[in-house]
């Protein structure tokens, strides 16, 4: 038997909503009242109250031809507060517990939570409400959001421990689904605390076999979607069904991406931060038509193909991530190649204090490289280590693009024709390749200054720098090479030949060199400057940093030149030539040291550092 004081405090839970749902109507007709009379317009009721679940009504501004007068602002004020009121009022906590919830309950408490992600999908959020997973319940099938916060009350989704311990973070099991969370056409909302999984299964929701996701952030038809955060995230092992048609290790692909943003021209403000990603069938992050995006701080390892993938994205930082093993092969559905990121028609993209390490596979596959149509493209203070497809690899039709400040440690190793690979390994590496088929250009005003480069006596390293390219700059580095040095054919550019040619606007001045052989005597581009010796490393292939202090501080210590912008270039790098600090942080003073390490005048460098 229910007690009495249940049904009676059921009863006036359900009287208060109601209320609440009466309050709410009544003011929404009297705001249409209000536009019709020309007393306000619902344009900015609707988005400075925040009532972004009724934004269809900016479509009442137009249809009912409101034009601004002197009478609108009447009343407006105290309206807009009772807006204020009414919205905070309505923002609902909602619970689900996979081990006691019950989808005939209201969800309003731990009590009553719903039991599964079905139920929770059916709702509408709105700015202020939160739906929270209890910790230690495993979920399966999707959540589908459809979610509107505003920036001071986004909709949070995230754990509860309900048991007061430290149970673990409330995991989706996606198998058979498209996402695990699907966030669909959402504004200012906060994903936190989940892990995520979606392993095979034959569709059950009428999805496309040949795709899966950890989490999917979409944009459909002429809506958008912004001001997205997805934080503490575990995600791992997503494949789907079926795999389709690719270009990596074999002919098929299982194509699991565990976080995609897709977004329209007007979607913007994105962080992906703090995330764990292991084990995809292609991709760890993928965004397409986005801007103003951050990832920060997140670990991703085995991903099949490229880690990090921006394609068609204004404004990126990626910073403090740390890739192990893009283009993995530990699961045959996998992709087996990739690199740690490479943009894509990408613009002000920056690329900053990340390590990436063992990328594998027949092509590209490098730490990080720039595909073609990017400009601003800037790749500095990041550790680059054991990835077979090289260090810097700047493709066609890109500009004022920048690799300064990284240290590279045994890049490049790969040998074109062995274990099927196609394109040589290479240290360094411009292209004009702009897509299959298409005319080659550039890329132009290529910077690449103040980098460490090592590579040990076993391995062959390569260059390659294409006759397209118009505008380099390779100034103050450190080529660490022990091994033999060959220019390789390009790969991409059907090059019959090594016979040299002038690259227009090249200048290679101010570096260093283990030995006078290091740079292939074929390049088309001639050292101006060149500097002979041993930097004396303290551990030559490990892969810390550290080790890539040079001992020899004379040799190095402000024997740099200052970087100014090619002839012929009017911008240089949008964020400026110059920088503050080198890769550890310390300051730039006088002239800039060789490499991608400032050594002070009293020597405080550590013993162990990373990026």
């Amino acid at each position: 038997m229910i007690p009495p004081a249940a049904i009676s405090g059921n009863i006036f839970r359900n009287f208060f909503f109601c209320a609440l749902e009466l309050l709410r109507l009544f003011f929404l007709f009297s705001v249409v009242f209000l536009v019709q009379c020309n007393i306000i317009a619902i344009y900015d009721v609707v988005h400075i109250a925040g009532w972004n679940s009724i934004e269809t009504l900016i479509d009442i501004r137009t249809a009912l031809k409101v034009k601004e007068t002197k009478t609108m602002r009447r009343s407006f004020t105290i309206w807009l507060l009772i807006l204020f009121i009414a919205n905070a009022a309505h923002s609902t906590t909602f619970y689900i517990d996979r081990k006691t919830g019950n989808d005939a309950d209201d969800g309003l408490s731990r009590k009553t939570a719903w039991r599964t992600l079905k139920k929770a999908s059916g709702r509408k959020y709105r700015s202020g409400d939160r739906l929270l997973l209890r910790k230690g319940c495993r979920f399966t099938g999707k959540l589908l959001l459809q979610a509107k916060g505003t920036a001071e009350d986004p909709v949070i989704v995230r754990a509860y421990d309900a048991a007061g311990g430290n149970a673990s973070l409330p995991a989706i099991n996606a198998k058979g689904f498209l996402a695990g969370v699907h966030l669909r056409n959402c504004h200012h909302v906060v994903l936190q605390d989940i892990e995520i999984t979606a392993d095979g299964g034959e569709p059950l929701d009428r999805s496309n076999k040949h795709h899966r996701y950890g989490v999917y952030v979409q944009a459909t038809g002429w809506h958008s979607t912004s001001h997205i955060t997805l934080k503490d995230l575990f995600i791992h092992d997503i494949y789907p069904a079926a795999g389709s048609e690719s270009e990596g290790r074999n002919p098929t692909t299982h194509k699991g991406t565990a976080i995609a943003i897709r977004g329209s021209g007007k979607s913007s403000d994105f962080l992906v931060e703090d995330c764990r990603i292991e084990r995809t069938g292609f991709k760890a992050i993928a965004m397409s038509q986005i801007r103003q995006v951050k990832v920060l701080n997140n670990r991703m390892k085995d991903i099949g193909g490229p880690a990090i993938q921006p394609g068609r994205v204004d404004g990126l930082i990626v910073r403090g991530n740390i890739v192990d093993g893009s283009g993995s092969y530990i699961d045959p559905r996998m992709h087996g190649r990739g690199s740690g990121i490479w943009p894509w028609t990408s613009n002000r993209v920056l690329i900053e204090k990340n390590t990436f390490m063992h990328a594998r596979g027949k092509a590209d596959s490098c730490g990080v490289h720039i595909d073609f149509n990017c400009k601003d493209v800037i790749v500095q203070y990041n550790l680059s280590y054991d990835n077979e497809g090289g260090f810097i690899e700047i493709l066609g039709n890109n500009y004022n693009c920048a690799y300064r400040y990284n240290i590279s440690i045994n890049d490049g190793a790969r040998v074109k024709g062995k274990n099927g690979a196609h394109q040589e390994g290479k240290v360094l590496w411009t292209s004009g390749f702009v897509g299959k088929g298409k005319k080659k250009e550039g890329p132009f005003s290529s910077y690449i200054y103040n980098n460490t480069i090592y590579v040990g006596e076993n391995s062959r390293s390569c260059f390659s720098i294409a006759p397209t390219t118009k505008g380099l700059l390779i100034a103050n580095n450190i080529f660490h090479i022990a091994g033999r040095t060959e220019n390789v054919l390009g790969d991409q550019d059907l090059r019959t030949d090594k016979r040299v040619t002038r690259i227009p606007g090249a200048m290679v001045k101010n570096n260093v060199y283990l030995n006078r052989s290091v740079l292939p005597a074929t390049l088309p581009v001639r050292e101006q400057n060149m500097i002979i010796g041993d930097c004396r490393f303290a551990n030559p292939g490990s892969s810390n940093p550290a080790d890539y202090i040079p001992r020899n501080e004379a040799f190095v210590r402000n024997k740099g030149i200052p970087i100014h912008r090619l002839a012929g270039d009017p911008k240089g790098i949008k964020i400026g030539l110059r920088v503050r600090g080198d890769f550890f942080g310390n300051p730039i003073t006088g002239l800039p040291d060789l490499g991608a390490v400032e050594i002070p005048q009293q020597s405080s460098l550590p013993d162990k550092a990373a990026p």
